[in-house]
């Protein structure tokens, strides 16, 4: 049973913003989705957060490559540092799936969000006293994990709680697409700062981005959670939510197409390298690089958010593989940097396809007194993409970039191809 501070129960069609429900109600025949859903109050307080959140990640995603590629000129080292709060993701992310079904998700979003922005404190700091080593960044970035475990079951199950069931695919792929318009935003003012005032000056310009992003959390009124059964533990709750998945075909092929992003995620780690020795445009051009990347998932996500509840998401997902992976390789022996800003367009599209329609389909599969701790598993599976950026690393420097992303993504798209024309299960989710 779910419940909110007010005590009022959610519906699989009603959103928690009470005051705003009739208003969705009216008229819903004549508004598109994306106007049904900015009209919920809480939904744009989340909205305003994620976006915000999403343009401090980015910057810090650029000021932290650049960083390790500076203190260790490796990008073994690149694929490291920004991999290993997966590291403690995958090791903590269930346990916040079971904090997101026992508190508030707000409330947990809102501390860790608080987290988050100390984190980017401590790191300038270092910096500006010359105190920083690459065991510093691995460190805090590890720390930064630990506080993405608690606050990533909750960041996804949240948007339900808003907009109910029926607007799920919409809600998440707005949230995907106009969150990343600060992924747009990020990556470009970040390289131009770092080019202008330096590594240290960046990270606390994040700190900065970090204060309405903690106000908007903060203004959300939805405080749902699931009521404990009797005798439960965590560990119990952690072994159903397991076993559920474990006995579901729908959920064991979306656990397996995102453990392959071990492999698939191999371009991240090489795009600084690109750059800065073989396209030669700087930290700015990386900024672009990375913008572009963004400007792919803003598109790709508002795509989905107008066109509403795609039956059909298996083939959506089909599709979101064959441009992710065969634009990776191009990426890789492209020489031309306006070429290589189109590929990671066309990537970021494939992108907000895969991610908006996998979260989706994971809480449309899990029942409700287990969507948390389901979505924690989604979570911790998907880490498997930013551990993938260690591997790549390693493997570009050991065989170099072509080589890597031919084996990693080839071998990605051959076994989603077979998985998809194999299994009747994987084609007709929806």
């Amino acid at each position: 049973m779910v419940t909110s501070s007010n005590e009022e129960p959610n519906t699989d069609d009603q959103p928690q913003d009470i005051e705003q429900a009739s208003v969705l109600q009216e008229d819903s025949d004549e508004q598109s989705a994306v106007l049904q859903l900015m009209r919920i109050t809480d939904f744009r307080y989340l909205f305003l957060a994620n976006m915000m959140l999403f343009m401090a990640f980015q910057m810090r995603n650029v000021v932290q490559s650049w960083l390790a590629l500076e203190l260790t000129d490796s990008q073994a080292w690149v694929g490291v540092i920004n991999g290993s709060p997966a590291i403690a993701i995958i090791l903590l992310g269930l346990v916040g799936g079971v904090a997101s079904d026992r508190w508030p998700k707000r409330d947990i979003l809102l501390w860790v969000r608080l987290g988050l922005g100390l984190v980017n404190v401590v790191v300038g700091y270092l910096v500006v006293i010359d105190a920083i080593s690459i065991w510093h960044l691995l460190f805090l970035s590890i720390a930064q994990g630990g506080a993405i475990a608690f606050g990533m079951p909750a960041t996804q199950t949240i948007v339900q709680d808003i907009v109910g069931r029926r607007r799920l695919l919409s809600a998440v792929s707005l949230n995907q697409s106009l969150a990343t318009v600060g992924g747009i935003a990020g990556p470009a003012a970040g390289g131009a700062l770092l080019g202008v005032m330096g590594v240290a000056p960046v990270y606390f310009v994040i700190t900065v981005i970090y204060v309405p992003v903690i106000y908007a959390t903060w203004k959300i009124r939805t405080r749902t959670r699931t009521e404990r059964l009797p005798g439960s533990n965590p560990w119990t709750d952690i072994k159903e939510a397991l076993t559920y998945v474990k006995s579901s075909p729908p959920l064991r092929i979306l656990v397996t197409l995102n453990a392959l992003g071990l492999i698939a995620g191999f371009i991240f780690p090489i795009i600084p390298v690109y750059a800065r020795d073989v396209l030669e445009v700087g930290e700015s051009g990386f900024g672009i690089l990375m913008a572009s990347f963004g400007i792919g998932g803003f598109v790709g996500g508002l795509g989905l958010a107008f066109l509403g509840d795609v039956k059909h998401k298996g083939w959506l997902l089909i599709l979101a593989v064959t441009i992710w992976d065969p634009v990776a390789i191009l990426f890789g022996f492209s020489r031309d940097f306006y070429f290589s800003a189109v590929l990671l367009f066309l990537f970021g599209i494939a992108a907000s396809f895969y991610i908006s329609t996998v979260a989706t389909l994971f809480q449309t599969y899990a029942p409700e007194h287990l969507r948390g701790k389901i979505m924690a598993v989604f979570g911790l599976t998907l880490q498997l993409f930013p551990l993938g950026w260690m591997l790549g690393g390693f493997t570009a420097e050991e065989f170099g970039a072509e080589t890597a992303l031919i084996i990693g993504n080839g071998f990605s798209f051959i076994v989603t191809v077979v998985m998809f024309a194999r299994s009747k299960s994987f084609r007709e989710l929806r």
